[in-house]
């Protein structure tokens, strides 16, 4: 079928459809949504089978839904309509919550229902929550969708009981410290993760809030700022405290930074700093920026980056955790990530808020091949990536500096740089992807802008393997794997041969060498001429628009002069 996308960001749900439908043979073009005009023409222009939303904040035309069967995706079960669906399920604390796909038309998502899927709501993040139960509940509904249209059995039902609910006003979220116990605080800035943030007073100041974890041994009165670490913030509650990774100021066009940068120097100057190494075992819940966990002879390192971004120094601890582990009497490193993300490399907020984010961007690459390096030059153990959420750019090449890398069902990987402003790229792309498909598929592979599935990424022979659906079923597999083969004698023959195959290959080339052939080339991204890179983080940075569909994803623009 020819399917058109309307979409406002081409977002993980998106991009998570688009891999389904294209792999299974479905032709997909993608208009983001820029005008209703331009989405009209759009429609005229591709003259699609279906039409499918997956994430819009604009009504749909009806010249568009008037002609063309149009399928919006609604985050909410049957019989909720309205804008901030997932955001009021965590606020009221549903138990079940559920995505709808239903018809475009007059009234906002009040069309007839076509499918829908209904799931436990975890006490988690909006951002995470969408990404997981919202996003598989989503594909599923749509790929039965298509199925009814193409048997010809179409089966619709009317909307009854319909309820909707506007924008959540800015006071609910808005967090009282003196009123709101732990779990409140926690739920209001779960229910705003992404955007727009939750609202607090911070000694005078309002700020939006992002990325919360509970804290159950440091204590402080309620809005007290009570210590850091990592660039996190703990903040006393009624009855607790909690600790707050990412905020922004109330500036217009402000960006969300981790919270220590954000806060006046004079105040995090104050703030008593309160070290935890990966590798220290608590008895008590906290935030943990990485853990460390050893369990039958393997290290599993966990990183919890929000949105899968890394900063310089984050990857320096990352990489001190890395070395930690070289050094242990084990037999293999694994490195997980977190639900949400594996990795997505540099972090381009950290960049664009520094006094010189060319700068920054050198140090940040830096960084990054450092803690690659690490882990290429881990010549005595076996190295495993568990992708148990999505990977982008510099990401997915972090996971291929490791032996094996596999990742769970439905994980989306974007393995090119050039959507930033046509980088080159560095992580030891240049050593790492030829050795798994070869020069030619490699060039194929970067060229290509459009995200594959972790089974696309298995059959070209990128990774090594995708199974399980959930993140805890993904783990437990991987482990069952991975302590049946440390334990084979296979295990010495492939650490043997490794040794061997490297030592060879770097007598010819030196690791070296690639990374410098890389980052003169990223030098040039950074300090040459041609400032693409620096215009494109600016506006991926602060959100803007794009003033057109790039014909990258629209197929029906590709030969259409704007």
């Amino acid at each position: 079928m020819r399917i058109l996308f309307l979409c406002h960001r081409f977002n993980s749900l998106s991009q998570r459809l688009y891999c389904e439908l294209a792999e299974r043979g479905h032709e997909v073009s993608i208009e983001l949504d820029v005008h209703s005009e331009l989405m009209i023409e759009a429609v005229n222009l591709y003259k699609p089978d279906i039409v499918i939303a997956p994430f819009l904040k604009r009504k749909i035309p009806k010249e568009v839904w008037q002609k063309y069967t149009t399928l919006i995706i609604h985050p909410g079960p049957p019989g909720d309509r309205g804008p901030n669906a997932l955001d009021w399920a965590i606020l009221e604390k549903k138990q079940l919550w559920g995505v709808t796909v239903l018809e475009a038309s007059e009234e906002y998502d009040a069309g007839d229902i076509y499918s829908y899927r209904i799931f436990p709501v975890r006490f988690a993040k909006k951002s995470s929550i969408y990404r997981l139960e919202v996003t598989e509940s989503a594909v599923e509904c749509i790929l039965e969708t298509l199925e009814k249209f193409e048997s010809g059995k179409i089966d619709k039902f009317p909307q009854d009981n319909a309820v909707f609910n506007p924008v959540v006003p800015k006071d609910f979220r808005r967090i009282n410290w003196e009123k709101d116990n732990t779990d409140d605080v926690l739920r209001k800035i779960y229910a705003s993760d992404g955007q727009p943030g939750a609202i607090a007073n911070i000694l005078g100041t309002d700020y939006y809030l992002f990325n919360v974890y509970r804290e159950d041994y440091l204590k402080g009165k309620p809005g007290q700022l009570i210590a850091q670490r990592d660039e996190a913030v703990c903040i006393g509650t009624k009855d607790g405290a909690v600790w707050i990774t990412y905020m922004r100021s109330e500036e217009k066009n402000s960006i969300k930074l981790p919270a220590i940068r954000v806060l006046p120097k004079s105040i995090s100057e104050t703030l008593k700093e309160e070290p935890l190494k990966a590798w220290e075992s608590v008895s008590f819940e906290t935030y943990r920026e990485i853990s460390y966990e050893e369990s039958k002879g393997i290290a599993y390192i966990k990183f919890y980056f929000y949105n899968g971004a890394m900063s310089t120094e984050q990857c320096y601890r990352l990489q001190e955790v890395v070395k930690y582990a070289k050094n242990k009497p084990v037999k293999a490193i694994v490195l997980l990530g977190n639900e949400d993300f594996f990795s997505n490399g540099m972090n381009l907020n950290t960049i664009e808020a520094s006094e010189s984010p060319a700068d920054e961007s050198w140090r940040n690459i830096n960084a990054m091949d450092d803690l690659c390096e690490e882990i290429l030059t881990t010549n005595d153990k076996l190295t495993v990536a568990g992708l148990i959420g999505n990977a982008g750019a510099g990401g997915v090449f972090l996971g291929l500096t490791c032996d094996f890398v596999f990742a769970r069902e439905g994980v989306v990987l974007n393995p090119h740089y050039k959507n930033i402003g046509n980088l080159y790229g560095s992580e030891f792309w240049t050593y790492t992807l030829p050795k798994r498909v070869g020069w030619e598929k490699g060039k194929e592979i970067m060229e290509n802008r459009m995200p594959i599935s972790s089974k696309k990424a298995t059959e070209l022979g990128l990774i090594d393997g995708t199974f399980a659906k959930t993140p805890g079923e993904f783990i437990e597999r991987l482990k069952i794997m991975l302590e049946t083969f440390i334990n084979s004698p296979d295990y010495s023959d492939f650490i043997s041969k490794k040794r061997e195959e490297r030592e060879k290959e770097w007598a010819v080339k030196p690791l070296r060498a690639y990374r410098e052939e890389e980052l003169e080339r990223m030098n040039l991204n950074f300090y040459g001429f041609d400032t693409s890179y620096h215009i494109a983080r600016y506006y991926f940075v602060r959100r803007f628009l794009p003033f057109r569909t790039p014909p990258y994803l629209a197929i029906h623009r590709r030969n259409v002069l704007l």
